[in-house]
């Protein structure tokens, strides 16, 4: 019996990079012996969730998303602790997770990872009873995103615009941050970056030791610093070593993390806005979501 393929396509990823992903391409490299298929195109946010609670009911093997990592959050929230597992055809602007997961980011290659790939549990962090898989951020850098979403135009441009337009207007909140119940530190910071994979997009990397299916998780505190070295510090997100800057200080959490501002903050999951507080608490759900992979993947 041939395995069913669902693809939920979004088709506003990443601007003109979404146009990339076709039923031709499919058909052209999809094992049509082994897999049958379909294909959902997401109408409005949110609709990808709704596409993916029905994959559950009709036992769809399979759920490819072209799309980029917020595409990705809304199927993957609904796959928690489920059967089904998870493909990324990688049309969007960051692609942080496939990145991180080593898959293709060229279309026709991702879509051949199916026939030949591995099921790979990772983990799923939990905020606000929120589930997301790369990283969450509370502060400056939701700042960038909320004004990234205002931007016409999508690609590593808009969020060097965003950091740009942010970054010499930003006032630092104050943190109190409590680690598994022990520890708190408090400190007037830019943001708190919270992750399993230990990078944003683009492959910008802010912790070395991150590992996406070990039951933790890390915190980077991205201190105050002297704004004029704003372009020194986007080089070294890029083309240099940003985990290793003096002004990222990084914790590992094992258990539970608490979070509390002095103002209403923005907060970003995954890439996308999610609206403004000033708490948030993070939990991990070890090895809760299947990701498809290459079959020689090991971390």
């Amino acid at each position: 019996m041939k395995k069913k393929v669902r693809f939920i396509v979004n088709p506003k990823s990443g601007g003109t990079f979404g146009a990339k992903f076709s039923e031709r391409i499919v058909k052209q490299n999809l094992d049509l012996t082994k897999f049958e298929y379909d294909i959902y195109v997401t109408k409005y946010a949110g609709h990808a969730i709704k596409i993916a609670q029905q994959s559950l009911i009709e036992n769809i093997d399979i759920v490819a998303v072209a799309g980029g990592d917020g595409t990705q959050n809304e199927v993957g929230q609904m796959l928690v602790n489920k059967p089904i597992t998870m493909a990324s055809i990688p049309t969007g602007s960051g692609n942080a997770n496939a990145r991180k997961l080593k898959i293709p980011i060229d279309v026709a290659k991702s879509i051949q990872l199916i026939n030949t790939g591995k099921s790979f549990k990772i983990d799923a962090l939990i905020l606000n009873g929120q589930p997301f898989f790369m990283a969450a951020g509370i502060g400056y850098d939701a700042k960038v995103v909320e004004q990234f979403n205002k931007i016409p135009f999508r690609g590593v441009g808009a969020y060097l615009t965003g950091v740009l337009t942010t970054a010499f207007t930003y006032k630092l909140p104050h943190f109190s941050i409590e680690i598994d119940n022990e520890k708190t530190i408090e400190t007037e910071a830019f943001t708190v970056l919270i992750t399993s994979t230990g990078q944003l997009g683009y492959n910008v990397e802010f912790s070395k030791n991150s590992i996406l299916n070990d039951g933790k998780f890390e915190i980077t505190i991205v201190k105050n610093f002297d704004r004029s070295k704003v372009p020194n510090l986007i080089y070294e997100s890029f083309f240099g070593d940003l985990a290793s800057q003096e002004m990222l200080e990084t914790h590992q959490v094992n258990k539970i993390l608490k979070i509390r501002t002095n103002k209403i903050e923005s907060i970003q999951m995954d890439g996308d806005y999610k609206g403004k507080t000033n708490y948030i608490e993070v939990i991990c759900k070890k090895q809760a979501l299947n990701f498809l992979v290459d079959k020689d993947f090991v971390l």
